[in-house]
C-alpha cells in the first residue's frame, strides 16, 4: 500500500483529518478553503470608510460636498482594505446543520 509524501496532507484545521493539501473541502467536516475576503467582511469595512471619510470632513467643518466625496473614498479604501487583509487562502468553520446549537 502505497503512503502520500509527508508535505503533500495536512491536518484539518476543525476535525484534524488527515487531507491532502490541494483539497478545497474537508472530506470529514465539510469545512472549506477560501481566498480572499467573505461578503461579510468586504460589505463591513466598505461601509465602515463610507461612514469614518464623510464623518472625519464633518469633523473638520468641510461642506457637504466634499464629505460625499470622502464617503466615496472611504468606501473604496474599506473594499481594498479587506481585499489586502484577507488575500491569502484559509479555512472556513464547516456549514451549521439545520436544527443544530446556535
Amino acid at each position: 500500500m502505497m503512503e502520500p509524501v509527508p508535505s503533500s496532507v495536512e491536518q484539518c484545521p476543525f476535525c484534524r483529518k488527515t487531507i491532502r493539501r490541494t483539497a478545497e473541502v474537508c472530506p470529514g467536516c465539510g469545512a472549506e478553503r477560501q481566498y480572499g475576503p467573505t461578503r461579510r467582511e468586504s460589505l463591513t469595512t466598505t461601509g465602515i470608510g463610507l461612514v469614518a471619510g464623510p464623518a472625519a470632513i464633518t469633523v473638520v467643518g468641510a461642506g457637504l460636498t466634499l464629505a460625499v466625496v470622502a464617503g466615496v473614498i472611504g468606501a473604496l479604501m474599506g473594499f481594498f482594505v479587506a481585499h489586502a487583509r484577507h488575500s491569502v487562502d484559509r479555512w472556513m468553520p464547516p456549514p451549521r446543520k439545520p436544527g443544530g446549537p446556535a
